[in-house]
């Protein structure tokens, strides 16, 4: 692995991968039983075929390795961390026996990682997040290389849009909604604030969700559309914001300021 500059791959321990990071509890419920929303989206929009190769990068658990398995694909899950690697390699044991030939994980940064395959998907499902910009633009050379003609790369990653500005704007729109639910519980007796200040206090303030110290060690690199477009410059990119809330601002703006960014690329 390289010895520029990256996020710790230590911070990224089991405890992480098991109780706090996006999709561990639909993990633990089980593969066939629940499916994170993430993945149902992505594989609606790659389709994956039986027999393509497949590369998914930041594989983390190793769900998107077995979803892929289990449509006959053949997948190689990379990631640097030791911990996702050893749970990816427990994931593909709950695999049919027939279908565990045919997927790997395997530790190592993908901008410096020897690939023996070219791929007809490459997958980095909010992973952009997590690299600074000296990665970023290695990986995507890497891209370059190992990618088919008519392969694709399919990349989601939070919007910086949606948090500087979206996120907080909904958040304010929400205080008129906020006071009357306090008022109502109020009323229902399921609140009895000490002091009117106190009632205020509930009512009226912003609360805009953050990541914590220990997230923003994590997420170095939120990025936008318009970035991710220029760090694919060498790609035909189809880029578009998605927002899951019905809040009418959500409805207005998720184009440019929705919750994630996905985007698909191909070569020009």
């Amino acid at each position: 692995m390289s010895d520029r500059k990256i996020v710790d791959p230590n911070l990224y321990d089991a405890d992480y991968y098991y109780h706090d990071n996006e999709g561990c509890h639909e993990y633990a419920r089980g593969l066939d039983v629940a499916i994170h929303p993430k993945y149902k989206h992505v594989l609606e929009i790659a389709c994956p075929q039986e027999g393509d190769e497949i590369l998914d990068v930041g594989c983390g658990r190793g769900e998107l390795l077995y979803y892929c398995a289990k449509r006959g694909a053949h997948v190689l899950g990379l990631d640097y961390s030791r911990a996702a690697i050893d749970i990816a390699r427990q994931t593909i044991q709950m695999l049919p026996v027939e279908m565990r030939a045919f997927v790997k994980a395997e530790m190592g940064d993908v901008a410096d990682h020897n690939f023996s395959h070219r791929y007809d998907l490459i997958f980095m499902l909010d992973v952009f997040e997590h690299m600074n910009d000296d990665q970023l633009e290695r990986t995507c050379e890497k891209f370059k290389k190992i990618l088919k003609e008519n392969g694709r790369i399919i990349i989601t990653t939070p919007n910086l849009y949606y948090e500087k500005y979206l996120q907080p704007l909904k958040m304010a729109l929400d205080l008129p909604f906020r006071f009357l639910k306090w008022t109502f519980r109020v009323i229902r007796g399921k609140y009895r604030p000490k002091s009117a200040g106190e009632f205020l206090e509930n009512a009226l303030k912003v609360r805009v969700v953050g990541r914590g110290e220990a997230g923003k060690a994590l997420h170095v690199n939120v990025s936008t559309p318009r970035k991710i477009r220029v760090m694919l410059k060498d790609f035909k990119v189809d880029i578009w914001c998605e927002d899951p809330s019905w809040a009418p601002i959500s409805l207005i703006a998720k184009k440019w300021w929705g919750r994630q960014i996905v985007a698909v690329a191909q070569y020009k």
